[in-house]
């Protein structure tokens, strides 16, 4: 089937590659090597399953996949960590994964069978960055890292710097290790880790007050990812009660998985009937989506597409390529021109560019 975001076999444009490699598979035998790509393809194949396939191409590498994503470049993050719970939910017999994430240019192509196919550099960088990694661990790239980072604060808080490899080929690579505050070293693979839930359009959004809330309570145990764990969880979850008892799960220590039910428990059911006062979690995030909603200096965002094309080129001058991915993700989010323009200077280092980005952006958006 033809996917119109692919477009013709020879273009090149920038996606996600998530390089994903069974350890030391081809020392297994035979008998032991379909079962370890049975148990790989199941697991991929539950995880891909909040994913449209108009957003992705997943490429057999044998021992492994490459999987190219041309949607959200955060989306592989979250699909990194969903193989990795899979594996300790299901404490599959010695079995591992070394994950690689990559964010660079690839090409349309073909394969021997004429179905779609992705080749180039950042399929290469990708499995290069994955050859570096432990056992269950998930290293990306300097390029996947300085576009995921500015996207927000709580973003940069997931990486760790883990220094710079030469591959075979004596090229560098600076690489960055996915953590999550207070989890174990990567070989500890028995103990369960980010579930990441698949998304589910159809349930009705909850309020975005209480699930920011819940997030921050979360990171006591799960450290920076916890909000945007929540927020992502949330898509998925018809109730408070449900997002509460789905995020309860991706603590892996029982006792404080009970505290945080504690914390954020008045929307569980519990014996008896009985409703405890609300946590404070759940009252302070009532409290506030309650509340009158602040004045707006400026109108809401709307923008058409030519606006934002006219952006997304200014923008490029000091950012290049990476330009289109930023303003797509800041226009989602924006309330106002003036929230966008502030946000889209911050990707730009340098001070004096970042002035004259916002004295152009104003210039092309107007200030009405």
């Amino acid at each position: 089937m033809h996917n119109p975001k692919l477009g013709s076999v020879g273009r090149t444009f920038i996606c996600s590659v998530v390089f994903v490699d069974i350890v030391e598979y081809t020392k297994k035998t035979v008998a032991t090597q379909l079962a370890q790509r049975g148990w790989f393809n199941g697991m991929l194949f539950e995880t891909l399953q909040g994913v449209s396939q108009e957003d992705r191409i997943v490429i057999d590498a044998g021992d492994g996949a490459a999987i190219c994503l041309l949607g959200d470049p955060e989306e592989a993050v979250f699909i990194a960590n969903a193989l990795r719970v899979a594996i300790a939910e299901h404490a599959y017999p010695d079995f591992a994964l070394r994950i690689g994430v990559n964010l660079g240019p690839v090409k349309m192509a073909k394969d021997i069978h004429g179905r779609p196919n992705i080749i180039g550099d950042g399929i290469n960088v990708a499995q290069r960055v994955m050859s570096f990694a432990e056992p269950n661990q998930i290293l990306v790239s300097r390029s996947y890292f300085d576009i995921v980072s500015r996207i927000s604060e709580e973003y940069e808080r997931l990486f760790r710097y883990q220094g710079e490899h030469k591959d075979k080929h004596v090229r560098s690579h600076q690489v960055y290790e996915v953590v999550v505050e207070g989890a174990a070293e990567p070989q500890a693979a028995t103990r369960p880790e980010l579930a990441v839930a698949p998304e589910r359009p159809e349930a009705e959004p909850l309020d975005g007050a209480i699930v920011e809330a819940l997030g921050i309570r979360l990171t006591n145990y799960l450290g920076p990812i916890a909000p945007l764990l929540a927020r992502k969880t949330a898509r998925r979850a018809g109730s408070v009660a449900e997002l509460i008892a789905l995020l309860a799960d991706c603590v892996p220590v029982p006792a404080q998985r009970e505290q945080f039910l504690h914390e954020a428990g008045p929307e569980r059911p519990r014996p008896g009937g009985t409703e405890p006062p609300p946590a404070p979690a759940v009252a302070v995030a009532v409290a506030h989506a309650t509340a009158p909603p602040p004045a707006q200096s400026e109108p809401g965002l709307r923008l058409d597409a030519e606006a934002l094309a006219r952006i997304e080129k200014l923008l490029a001058r000091h950012i290049g390529p990476m330009a289109a991915l930023i303003v797509k993700r800041a226009a989602k989010g924006a309330r106002s021109r003036r929230e966008l323009v502030e946000g889209l200077a911050g990707s730009i280092d340098d001070e004096g560019a970042r002035g004259r980005f916002e004295a152009d952006a104003w210039g092309a958006l107007g200030r009405g």
